[in-house]
């Protein structure tokens, strides 16, 4: 699998129910992907990661940036770490991103590609910068093209 954009994210980002650079959102970790593109739109708890220094729900995203990009338009966050200052120890294979100002809405799911994990250390997931690809910002974490 691939990441995936649910298919009520369109829709909802026409109709202005997020607002990536003012709302709150999450990263939440999974070790299976309970969510499918077509019916998903909500966080949801199962299969949720769990283990030390891993609270349910995730992380709160930091840094929220929106950016022009050449011809592209991108959201940008701040790393996610877990694991930092006291040491985590969990697995993770996916991970979804929601907003907790629209009720929990669902925006991306993640795939790592394999099961990942940390023992007695950090877990990061590391956002593409806003610039990355080619053309500049094709590769962002969300990039829409004019």
């Amino acid at each position: 699998m691939a990441n995936e954009v649910p298919y009520a994210f369109p829709v909802e980002l026409l109709s202005g129910t997020h607002d990536f650079a003012s709302d709150t959102f999450k990263l939440a970790l999974y070790t299976a992907n309970p969510y499918t593109q077509s019916t998903s739109t909500v966080y949801v708890a199962t299969s949720e990661s769990s283990g030390t220094e891993y609270s349910a729900g995730g992380n709160t995203l930091s840094g929220n940036a929106v950016s022009n990009v050449t011809d592209y338009a991108t959201v940008d966050f701040t790393d996610s770490v877990w694991g930092s200052p006291t040491p985590a120890t969990f697995s993770a294979a996916y991970a979804a991103l929601y907003n907790t100002s629209a009720s929990n809405k669902l925006i991306v799911v993640l795939d790592f590609s394999g099961t990942k994990s940390c023992s007695n250390g950090t877990f990061t997931v590391t956002f593409p910068s806003p610039t990355s690809g080619s053309p500049s910002g094709a590769d962002a974490l969300l990039s829409i093209n004019s």
